[in-house]
């Protein structure tokens, strides 16, 4: 039964990328200029150069290594924080305008103003750990929040050391939900850190070759490398989505199985 509805949901997803493809081909041709919708000949050209070039390998590096360090910062600030609020309602109170602000100052006014204070390089880091954090806050409050309270309630009735409480209760019932978002999570921030370096026309970025592209109208490169992003985010968060099956046994976690 799991075998067929992962087929039929493997047929849906091809037919959805099929049907964007169409659109893209009747956009082509409705239009019919390259420098507002390039052709799909031309974009795949362009796409296998990128997969051949040594500069494009080298900014898709650059890009990965700061999405990595961003995400793994903001996610383990956020992890920190919300520990802490789990723990001391008093600071959840007080960090939760720090939160509010975060979550609603525009993208494009940080990016802005850390590029006047630090550097291009630095800059789209600093913007997507931004994004991150109260995106991966909220994660861990939920799940926090979401743990057995009968449980932790008996744990201390009879005395259950925290070490043991930790390992046995609030681990497995806060790391399932947190795992299976990692992948999006990250995506999401390949995403604003590939937004934020074309804003800052970073070097050596995969932001700053989709600027280089628009300077030059080079759109089919500009699509190239759009798909390009689209792509890495995509196998991604599948990989890291499977981190779960590392700690089913250990969370005592069972995967879902049809009838």
């Amino acid at each position: 039964m799991k075998y067929k509805k992962n087929l039929y949901n493997l047929i849906i997803s091809v037919c959805a990328i099929l049907c964007m493809w169409l659109v893209w081909i009747m956009a082509y041709f409705i239009v019919k200029d390259g420098y507002v919708v390039p052709s799909f000949t031309d974009t795949l050209k362009q796409f296998c150069d990128l997969m051949v070039s040594a500069e494009f390998w080298q900014a898709f590096g650059m890009t990965l290594a700061r999405t990595a360090y961003s995400w793994l910062a903001a996610t383990a600030l956020a992890a920190i924080v919300a520990s802490l609020c789990a723990l001391f309602p008093a600071v959840r109170t007080f960090v939760s305008p720090f939160i509010a602000v975060f979550r609603t100052v525009p993208t494009m006014a940080i990016t802005l103003m850390l590029l006047i204070w630090s550097s291009p390089r630095v800059a789209p880091a600093i913007v997507s750990a931004l994004i991150i954090f109260p995106i991966a806050y909220a994660r861990f409050i939920s799940a926090f929040d979401g743990v057995d309270k009968k449980l932790t309630e008996m744990a201390q009735v009879y005395g259950v050391p925290f070490g043991r409480r930790l390992i046995k209760i609030y681990i497995p019932q806060v790391l399932p939900p947190v795992l299976s978002q990692i992948g999006p999570d990250f995506s999401l921030t390949l995403k604003v850190m590939v937004s934020a370096e074309v804003l800052c026309s970073t070097f050596n970025s995969l932001g700053g070759l989709i600027y280089q592209s628009n300077v030059f109208l080079n759109t089919a490169q500009m699509f190239a490398l759009t798909i390009c992003t689209i792509v890495a985010g995509g196998l991604l968060s599948w990989a890291l989505s499977k981190l779960t099956y590392f700690t089913r046994r250990w969370t005592g976690a069972k995967e879902a199985r049809g009838d």
